[in-house]
């Protein structure tokens, strides 16, 4: 399973490529990090599942953002 990413995904941020990839990794793995915490100096497109909320997120750049 992955993303599908459209053919204008040149256009796209660079951070939603670098997520993308991301989340096909982890999705291919099928398993997310689980932590309670979020790391310490994230990476774009970095990743892990929140155990204080059971969600997974991804590192925009600024801010963790939940896959769901």
């Amino acid at each position: 399973m992955s993303l599908f990413l459209p053919p204008t995904a040149s256009s796209m941020p660079e951070w939603v490529r670098k997520a993308a990839t991301t989340v096909n990794k982890l999705l291919e793995r099928q398993t997310f990090t689980p932590l309670g915490t979020a790391p310490a100096n994230p990476r774009i497109g970095d990743g892990y599942f929140d155990t204080s909320d059971n969600k997974a997120k991804i590192w925009d750049g600024s801010v963790w953002q939940p896959l769901w």
